[in-house]
């Protein structure tokens, strides 16, 4: 058995020093240490067994003695020499290294195996000096009121942000124009934005704009038609017969329609992300004409305290607007709390942008016309954050007993937003008033 101990020396030994040759001199103390632990073959006559005393041999010199000829197996220690040792050279002591630990070596592996990749971290932004790049020019949506009142020619608004981060409402006005037909125009819209303050700013810029150019055209080619009758250009218009009011409507809706597709066409195009809906009443020649897409709403206020709502609420809901959105090649689908929701999206079914939308979130709008009397009061236009929590008839009710008790200019507006706020509503709201008995003609 001897033998065969020193033949696996050696053979170790000789692996040792191919390593070495293989690694370079780096790896070469792994040789040392092998040939440390497994030295050459040696002769038998060098080799001996010498017993070492155990401990409790050290405490009892008697007992030592007379058990010299018996040594326990375990406390015989195998003194082998070296080829070339001296007889009073020792070789040289074993280095004992610690255990691998199998399973912990797998899970460092599987660690830097699991590391997520490097960050990529973009470079600092380009600011001029002394300006802070996270400071109020990268917080510009949020710079709106929380609060907005006004008071303007013939009307009053009322606005209060919601809970989330921007004010996304807004609204639009031109009190007073006057046409080359002569025909007196006044525009009127409340705007509801969504994804941004990108869309409701364009539309409360260019809208009200674009529809009043587009009406004044239609009454400028009208006035054109009376001149090669014979009539001045500014002179009054003579009644017209049943057909002709129903071409000058006809011509007035297409024109409205038309400049809403075109208040579109251009926010698309300059490929800004969100939308926006409307409701926008327009007074021509002591004729309403209301428009809206989406969900804001317009409500006439009669005499007697009767509220009629001149639009209907666009949503994925109603069942012409789903079969509309069906034949277009879309879906709409009822979501969480009973929402319905085009491509399991929007709520709305029509709205200014949401270029991803198209074309079954279309904007073009729903218009009817309305001759005014004595008995119409006012007209509520308001965004949805109000008719959420509050009814047409509560809120034409609650104007009426504002007018009457409140010498606010803008009480009625602030009633309107206080009431819906104090039932829960957490949308922006936006509630405009307009009197629209200063367009009677008398």
């Amino acid at each position: 058995m001897l033998h065969g101990v020193r033949f696996l020396c050696s053979a170790a030994a000789a692996l040792a020093r191919l390593a070495h040759a293989i690694l370079g001199s780096a790896s070469g103390w792994w040789a040392l240490l092998f040939m440390q632990l497994c030295p050459g073959p040696t002769s038998a006559a060098t080799t001996t067994a010498t017993a070492v005393p155990a401990p409790w041999q050290h405490l009892q010199p008697g007992r030592a003695a007379a058990s010299s000829k018996k040594v326990h197996p375990a406390a015989l220690a195998v003194d082998e020499k070296p080829a070339g040792c001296g007889k009073d050279q020792m070789p040289a002591p074993a280095v004992v290294l610690p255990a691998f630990n199998k399973q912990q070596g797998d899970k460092t592996a599987k660690v830097a195996r699991g590391r997520p990749p490097r960050l990529a971290i973009p470079p600092p932004v380009a600011c001029a000096p002394g300006v802070d790049p996270f400071g109020p020019a990268a917080d510009r949506e949020t710079d709106v009121a929380t609060e907005l009142e006004v008071q303007g020619e013939g009307f009053c608004l009322a606005s209060r942000r919601g809970v989330r981060h921007a004010m996304e409402d807004g609204y639009g006005v031109i009190a007073d124009h006057i046409t080359q037909g002569g025909s007196r125009l006044a525009f009127y819209g409340v705007y509801d934005g969504h994804g941004g303050r990108a869309a409701v700013d364009f539309v409360a810029d260019k809208l009200s704009k674009n529809v009043v150019a587009a009406v004044a055209a239609s009454a400028s080619t009208m006035a054109s038609h009376r001149q090669q009758s014979g009539l001045l250009p500014m002179s009054p218009p003579p009644p017209p017969t049943g057909e002709e009011e129903e071409d000058e409507t006809e011509q007035v809706v297409a024109a409205i329609r038309a400049a809403y597709l075109t208040t579109d066409s251009e926010f698309l195009s300059q490929g800004v992300r969100g939308g926006a809906c409307a409701a926008t009443a327009l007074v021509k020649d002591g004729d309403l004409y209301v428009a809206n897409v989406g969900d804001c709403r317009a409500v006439l206020g009669s005499r007697g305290r009767v509220a009629t709502a001149l639009t209907s609420d666009h949503t994925a809901g109603r069942e012409d607007e789903r079969r509309r959105i069906e034949s277009s090649g879309g879906y709409v689908s009822c979501g969480s709390g009973g929402v319905w929701r085009v491509q399991d999206c929007l709520a709305v079914s029509r709205a200014f942008g949401d270029a991803s939308m198209k074309p079954w979130v279309t904007c073009e709008p729903e218009v009817s016309r309305r001759r005014l009397t004595p008995d119409c009061r006012f007209l509520v236009v308001a965004s949805d954050g109000l008719w959420n929590k509050v009814s047409c008839q509560e809120a034409v009710d609650a104007v009426s007993a504002a007018a009457s008790s409140s010498s606010a200019a803008v009480g009625p507006c602030k009633e309107l937003v206080a009431l819906a706020r104090s039932r829960g509503s957490r949308d922006d709201i936006t509630v405009m008033v307009v009197d629209l008995q200063r367009f009677l003609q008398l």
